[in-house]
């Protein structure tokens, strides 16, 4: 086992990698009562297109979130729900983009549970009975998401501002794509993406590493994995452009919620020699200085009526752009968006600035580690993005400077890319 300091903060990560492939990636804290496990694969949905075994395949978009519902079904006939739900234990999935994760949160029977986290993930069961039943409630799942505005704003987005990325489609598919699902779809998926030297396990809160492997390597000892075979996708080109520059829709919100974007290659700062994780903390440094909490902007149309709340800003990563989204709720949408047009023509950012953004970052991240289920999600997030979980973050915080920050701002798109928009809901509807 390999024990790494996460640097600056007096914390741990341990790590161990199964013969199987599996790794397994630990952060205790002795201060809490709970632990909190997740097993997560590199499988989400807009990994549809791709060669495996020699052999290409297109599933069916919303094949990953449909295998995460279907895997807590049981070949006894019972459901990983009863057995959680059994011993006092909260067990749930998600599907995102490009990860699908199974998780536990729990404060006692440590064994237990783990044990049966990976045996519920680890025996696939996909008859055309079960996959038939579950197609009504995933059917209903996304008539909810249709009407939900928080879904909408961001598939919303995604759906004007990409034109070839996967992303621009629900993860739960369309009805259509569901009713189109088959169990050869699904064992298809599983077999390709669910090989242990595909997934990881994260495990935080109170705990002790060692028993943790050792469960692990006691409870799959008996499960067979073929020789691993990475799946290889299909590389999709998207283009600098965006499919609808503007777009709205009615939904039932007391006003109106914008969401403004910049669509920006990262070519545009290739020169610079940043790495990806680099130019992130970059534009996000320069975003929280003019949109941010304590930026004059958002206090100006504050104080003027104009907004209510603070300016929400979220970035993302593609292999080839970043997309910056500025979103707020208000009843002047056209007064907002020519103020950011105007920000983003006149991005500041100074010594000062740069330097309280900095210490606030450094105390946030060194108070997640109090957050069982932050930090587990830390891990998570930086595998998917980096490859690897970032144990010098604090370092890389501190090296952020004006020199490199202005030549980021210099190489920056400061165009609105596409504004998206729901609107309230008309009187007549």
């Amino acid at each position: 086992m390999q024990k790494i300091k996460i640097n600056n903060t007096g914390e741990v990560l341990y790590t161990e990698t199964l013969d199987n492939g599996l790794k397994i990636l630990m952060v205790p804290n002795y201060k809490v009562k709970n632990f909190y496990l997740t097993i997560n694969t590199k499988f989400g949905s807009i990994h549809t297109d791709f060669k495996f075994n020699g052999k290409n395949f297109k599933l069916p978009k919303g094949t990953a979130h449909f295998l995460e519902h279907l895997l807590f079904n049981m070949p006894d006939g019972s459901s990983a729900h009863d057995y959680f739900s059994q011993i006092g234990s909260n067990v749930n999935a998600f599907t995102s983009y490009d990860v699908t994760c199974y998780e536990v949160y729990a404060n006692n029977k440590f064994k237990e549970n783990l044990s049966y986290l990976l045996k519920f993930v680890y025996t696939p069961y996909f008859t055309k009975e079960l996959v038939n039943g579950e197609k009504g409630i995933i059917t209903e799942e996304i008539k909810m998401i249709s009407d939900n505005p928080a879904s909408e704003i961001v598939y919303g987005l995604f759906r004007n501002v990409f034109i070839k990325d996967e992303r621009q489609y629900l993860i739960s598919g369309t009805i259509e794509d569901i009713k189109k699902m088959t169990s050869e779809d699904l064992n298809t998926a599983y077999e390709a993406f669910y090989h242990p030297e595909n997934m990881f396990l994260i495990i935080t809160g109170n705990f002790k590493p060692e028993e943790a492997v050792a469960i692990t390597i006691n409870t799959m000892k008996e499960m067979e994995f073929s020789e691993y075979i990475k799946p290889v996708l299909k590389t999709i080109k998207e283009p600098s452009k965006v499919k609808n520059e503007y777009a709205e829709k009615e939904m039932p919100v007391d006003k109106e919620k914008v969401t403004v974007c910049l669509k920006i290659p990262k070519n545009n700062f290739k020169s610079l020699k940043l790495t990806d994780l680099e130019l992130r903390l970059y534009i996000n440094l320069i975003m929280r200085i003019n949109f941010g909490s304590t930026s004059l902007l958002k206090e100006e149309l504050l104080s003027g009526g104009i907004i209510t709340t603070s300016i929400s800003t979220y970035l993302i990563a593609t292999d080839e752009y970043l997309v910056q989204a500025i979103m707020v709720a208000t009843e002047y949408p056209d007064y907002f968006i020519k103020r950011v047009k105007d920000t983003l023509q006149n991005l500041i950012i100074t010594e000062e600035e740069i330097t309280r953004k900095v210490k606030s970052s450094i105390s946030s991240l060194i108070m997640s580690f109090d957050d069982i289920e932050i930090v587990n999600n830390d891990i998570q997030e930086d595998i998917i993005n980096y490859g690897s979980y970032i144990t010098d973050m604090i370092s890389l915080y501190r090296k952020l400077n004006m020199e490199t920050a202005q030549k980021v701002l210099g190489k920056l798109n400061k165009n609105i890319s596409a504004i998206h928009i729901l609107k309230p809901k008309s009187q007549q509807n």
